[in-house]
């Protein structure tokens, strides 16, 4: 096993799409930085991300189609859950890995990155004997919180609105009951595959690009859990400035991110919310609508298929967003109080979480009013107390470790050690 500080080479597995390949960009550069061969793993339209001297660019090729595959799952009870996702997962890793494994044994890595989606990272680890550290882009999960605070995991991993569930037998824990689940629908694969593995990471060690402050139960994970912070972009150096909003007065900025963004009724609604009141708004609605059919704009609305979000976020008063872990980040690390409608995936824990510090407010994007949104919004907007939890987390945020806390931490889990409270600060 190579020592720390000694120079290595590393495959690291992304799962890739903006928000996944994002935050590993400076990790990657830090690895490199210390003397480390990267061996990064992707698909071909984010290479351009990480391309750097010290970085070998290995294409996962024509696999978004297989990634994108949608699981049909309309139940909220957690057995039911699992019947379909497990299998799903576990098909989709095993191709995964039959694709890549001779390239990977070619490259000869003395150990694994691995994002917490990519579970094929793990299962070459296993193969070919060398240590795996998974990284965690948004909120991290654990048995404890399965079982300690099952209403939170049922709700907002889940996505039963109730919170509930009934324990088969009385006594068992909610974790053994996924497990013995999990167990049986992973046996045809050969796999030691866990509840936990199809919501969050859950290897021997673990990053976690979300600062201590912001993790729902942070006292429940151990040293095997390193909470680095998140990895704020820089700012675009494309697109228009938008400067002149500056002197505009109250500036909302409306943005779904990049994945579940086909939301053109809520957009109506936001336009109708906010028509002629005196605000300036500029509504990013990304590529899958089009904006003419939003009809005739009002004169206080910039809308565009895409637009420069920090810039936007450095000026903005409030931001009603999808509750991304990239987009929470950013506004918090700008100070924007947020009104939040969640979509689908982590946006639930993400956006419960981002209420509960109180740093904004939640809403349903399918059930709400122009009316609702405009009250929130004002909500947010004249509570100072919503902007000052935003400067509190946002403050926590920029004195995370980042990637130097990461790679210290890779380099003595590499070494058989764990990094303590004394040597971060922050566990």
């Amino acid at each position: 096993m190579k020592g720390r500080g000694l120079m290595g080479k590393v495959a690291v597995f992304s799962y890739p799409y903006f928000g996944h390949v994002n935050p590993t960009v400076s990790l990657v550069k830090e690895l490199v930085d210390r003397g480390e061969q990267v061996y990064y793993y992707t698909a071909d339209p984010y290479m351009k991300f990480i391309r750097m001297e010290g970085v070998i660019c290995r294409s996962y090729g024509d696999v978004i189609g297989l990634l994108d595959e949608e699981i049909p799952i309309r139940s909220t009870d957690p057995i039911e859950i699992l019947k379909l996702l497990v299998p799903h997962k576990l098909d989709k890793y095993q191709r995964m890995t039959n694709l890549l494994i001779e390239r990977v044994i070619e490259d000869e890595p003395d150990y694994i990155i691995r994002d917490c989606e990519s579970y094929w990272g793990k299962m070459i680890g296993i193969m070919l004997d060398v240590p795996v550290t998974c990284y965690i882009t948004t909120i991290a999960l654990n048995e404890t919180i399965m079982d300690q605070h099952t209403d939170f995991f049922v709700r907002n991993v889940l996505g039963n609105p109730a919170g509930q569930f009934t324990l088969p037998v009385e006594g068992t824990r909610f974790s053994e009951v996924l497990n013995a689940c999990t167990r049986e629908l992973s046996r045809p694969y050969s796999v030691q595959y866990k509840a936990i593995d199809a919501f969050s990471g859950a290897d021997e060690f673990n990053l976690v690009f979300t600062s201590r402050e912001f993790q729902p139960y942070a006292n429940t994970f151990g040293s095997d859990y390193l909470f680095l912070g998140p990895s704020i972009r820089k700012e675009e150096e494309d697109g228009d400035n938008y400067h002149e909003l500056m002197s505009s007065g109250t500036l909302v900025y409306i943005s779904m991110g990049t994945v579940y963004n086909d939301c053109l009724p809520f957009y109506s609604k936001c336009i109708n919310a906010f028509r002629d009141n005196g605000w300036q708004v500029v509504m990013s609605t990304g590529q899958r609508i089009n904006t003419a059919d939003l009809g005739v704009l009002p004169g206080n609305f910039i809308v565009r298929s895409h637009v420069p979000q920090l810039r936007l976020l450095q000026m903005a008063d409030v931001f009603i967003t999808h509750g991304g872990h990239n987009s929470t980040n950013e506004a918090l690390y700008h100070h924007v109080p947020m009104v939040i409608f969640p979509q689908a995936a982590d946006q639930f824990a993400v956006s419960g979480r981002v209420e509960e510090i109180g740093a904004g407010v939640v809403g349903n994007s399918r059930e709400c009013t122009p009316e609702d949104i405009a009250d929130m919004t004002i909500k947010v907007l004249t509570d100072p107390r919503y902007r000052n939890s935003c400067q509190e987390v946002g403050q926590a945020i920029r004195n995370s470790g980042g990637a130097k806390l990461a790679v210290d931490g890779i380099f003595a889990f590499l070494n058989g050690q764990m990094l303590q409270s004394t040597d971060t600060g922050c566990l």
